[in-house]
């Protein structure tokens, strides 16, 4: 697929991986208007294809067709974001089909590109969002959901972590193969639960797991694809976590690399759809 962006005028902007939107003239997509955030918005390459429009806390909000947005949400072609008075559109399209060979190469420089490896994956999720919505003024809730986002965005990257899919109310984190290091993971656990207790208006769940992963570079994205049972396994943790009331839940396999870090509180062994037997939880 091929995506960009299209103003009124019919200028385009090609979107390659994540594009960011605000005020500062660092972002991808500088606006020059005083009623634009200075980090307002961020069109998010999701890992496995697509793109997700994503509002950082905007004092004025970010209008996706017609509506203000109350938490990320999939772009479709012909959508429409409105941020102040700059108008753009959202086009996806399919490439001319390549010839043979052309479609080879493709394949084979994905393959080159693809590699499995020890991965950190964390997921959170607000706690109790469908309630909030119905509850919340709805320009309150934007703003509350968009700093959390922002909040959680920093936190992960100052530790060289990437979100890879935001999820509506949450997203999936995951840290580089075989390289991050246990201390870095629980820099960014301790930042986190300190967001969950400053957070005192909207609560959040996190899970974190560390498993075998392959990880496929998006040729047209420039993003990482997770792929395999344990990125599944992590999503399943989610569900315990719900289950069990915490707000803060490991693996064994986590707790067992964050042990030195933290104290642990075994929380049983449960059954995860998908997998066989009981696996152990811990929280810290």
């Amino acid at each position: 697929m091929q995506y960009w962006l299209e103003t009124d005028s019919g200028e385009q902007f090609p979107l390659q991986g994540t594009c960011t939107i605000g005020r500062l003239p660092e972002n991808t997509l500088a606006i020059n208007d005083g009623e634009v955030s200075r980090r307002h918005a961020i069109i998010h390459a999701q890992g496995d294809g697509g793109y997700y429009l994503v509002d950082l806390g905007s004092r004025n909000g970010t209008i996706l067709n017609g509506q203000r947005m109350r938490m990320p949400a999939q772009l479709k072609d012909n959508d429409r974001i409105q941020i102040s008075t700059t108008s753009l559109v959202f086009r996806a399209s399919e490439p001319e089909s390549a010839d043979g060979e052309e479609a080879m190469m493709t394949i084979a420089a994905a393959h080159q590109t693809a590699k499995s490896g020890m991965c950190w994956m964390l997921v959170a999720d607000i706690c109790q969002f469908t309630k909030m919505s119905q509850t919340m003024p709805q320009d309150e809730l934007a703003q509350m959901v968009g700093k959390w986002v922002l909040a959680c965005k920093q936190t992960i990257e100052k530790s060289q972590g990437h979100i890879n899919k935001y999820l509506g109310d949450g997203y999936l984190a995951y840290w580089p193969m075989d390289i991050t290091k246990p201390e870095a993971i629980a820099a960014t656990i301790n930042a986190l639960r300190a967001l969950q207790e400053t957070t005192t208006t909207m609560q959040f769940r996190i899970v974190l797991h560390y498993g075998q992963v392959r990880m496929d570079s998006s040729l047209q994205q420039g993003e990482d694809n997770l792929i395999g049972p344990q990125v599944n396994f992590v999503f399943r943790m989610e569900k315990v976590c719900g289950a069990l009331k915490q707000f803060c839940l490991l693996s064994e396999a986590a707790a067992t690399e964050l042990q030195p870090y933290f104290e642990m509180t075994a929380q049983g062994a449960h059954a995860l759809g998908g997998f066989t037997g009981e696996h152990n939880m811990y929280s810290c």
